[in-house]
Formats: structure tokens, sequence, C-alpha cells
């Protein structure tokens, strides 16, 4: 069923990747400049002379992301099969964070400064713990479904 505990958790993490895309994951601050790190591109890089690598795949995980969340949570007939899509959804969702700071760190070394991660970076981790307790629900739907099976 659709109205189940499971599908507010994985609405939540649907709303932390659409949160995501909307604020800077770090910002770095040179001599007078700052310039910030989103989920697609560098904002504010374009007066400072300094190259800066591709992050287009932070903004691809964090897409898929949400999408699958939104699609398991339509697969409330297949609990085994949106146990699965979680199970991923995790290991894209670690994949994520891993990207976040991969890349920050990357672009801290080569310019020498250190990343000033804000509050956005650490998103995934919420969005970890909402599939945690989704895929706890769902495990317990089909123990209950399970065991109303042997009753009959």
């Amino acid at each position: 069923m659709i109205q189940r505990i499971q599908t507010v958790f994985l609405f939540l993490v649907f709303l932390v990747a659409l949160l995501l895309m909307f604020f800077p994951l770090a910002s770095f601050h040179i001599n007078e400049s700052v310039f910030q790190m989103s989920i697609f591109s560098f904002d504010g890089v374009e007066n400072l002379d300094i190259e800066v690598p591709n992050i287009m795949a932070i903004g691809i995980l964090d897409a898929l992301l949400g999408i699958m969340a939104l699609f398991a949570i339509f697969q409330f007939k297949n609990r085994k099969f949106q146990m699965k899509m979680v199970m991923i959804n995790m290991l894209i969702n670690f994949g994520l964070l891993a990207a976040i700071f991969y890349y920050a760190d990357q672009v801290g070394t080569s310019l020498d400064i250190k990343a000033n991660y804000d509050i956005a970076a650490y998103f995934p981790i919420v969005s970890v713990l909402f599939l945690i307790l989704a895929n706890r629900n769902i495990r317990a739907d089909e123990k209950l479904v399970r065991q109303s099976e042997r009753l009959r």
C-alpha cells in the first residue's frame, strides 16, 4: 500500500535529493575571493584563473538517487524488489557522499586551500538514515504478510 510509513521515508529521500540541488556543497576562499561547489558546477570561478574538475557525476548520482526513491515508492506491491531498490539506493548514496568529498578535496589540494563543507554536503547521510528506516519498515511489512499467509 502506498500509505505506509516507508513511503514517507522514501519521499523524504527524494526531498533531500531535491534540496541538494539548491544548496552549495562546499566553499573555497582564495585571497579575497570565494567560490562555491554546487551539485553540477563551481560557482564564482569565472573571474578567477583556476582550473576546476567537471563534477557532473555528483549531479547525475543525485538525480539517480531521487528518481530511484520515487520509483521505489510505487513498487509497494513487490516488497522484495522494493527492498533491493532501497539497498541499491544506499550504495548510490554512499557513492554520492564519496564523490562530494573527493571532488572538494581534490580542488582544495590542487589550490593548496582547505574546503569549507556546507551543511548540504552532509545531506546524503540524512538520506541514508531515511533509507535504513524505509528498508526496516518494508522488511517488517514483508514479515507481517508472511505470518498472515501462514495462518491461512
